[in-house]
């Protein structure tokens, strides 16, 4: 069997509402840059579907979709770039920001990712953070970021797990 070809990659790292979207975008822009959110993934994913249904369960509480489904729709999104001709795995470098959040996927991809930098977006002040989140559940519609409790979870899963997961690299 072949092996997989790996995907130079710049990850972006940071806390809910640290900008790594905004950033990423930025630097999707720029030419032989592709930038995956794997939030925005998500939430391209019809709702009344099976993924959907499935993924919906997971955010609107705030704790973090399964690591295989995760992989798994992030390998289906790939294949679509490709087959769509807008990643050309020799040609682009994937900006990859919410993924990935955890040690189990930092391993899982290993074998997809020629990790080539990280940018770890901080933010020291949580009170900011929640509130950049609520303005940003105004701006986008994001329902789940308007929770409080619900942010509150996924700030400390970020401390929990996404941030430990930096040691991988």
């Amino acid at each position: 069997m072949p092996e997989p070809h790996k995907y130079r990659t710049i990850l972006l790292f940071g806390m809910p509402g640290s900008g790594k979207g905004t950033q990423g975008s930025v630097l999707g822009q720029l030419p032989d840059l592709v930038h995956i959110s794997m939030g925005d993934v998500f939430r391209k994913i019809p709702k009344y579907g099976r993924f959907g249904q499935e993924i919906a369960r997971y955010t609107s509480q705030g704790t973090m979709v399964p690591d295989d489904l995760t992989v798994r729709i992030w390998e289906r999104h790939i294949q679509i770039l490709e087959m769509q001709d807008l990643l050309l795995p020799r040609q682009h470098t994937l900006v990859l920001d919410g993924l990935p959040r955890n040690y189990c996927q930092a391993e899982r991809l290993d074998d997809f990712l020629d990790v080539v930098q990280i940018f770890h977006l901080k933010i020291n002040d949580l009170v900011k953070a929640t509130e950049r989140l609520k303005a940003r559940a105004l701006l986008e519609n994001r329902l789940d970021d308007m929770n409080e409790e619900v942010i509150h979870r996924r700030l400390n899963l970020y401390y929990e797990q996404t941030f430990k997961t930096l040691s991988f690299y």
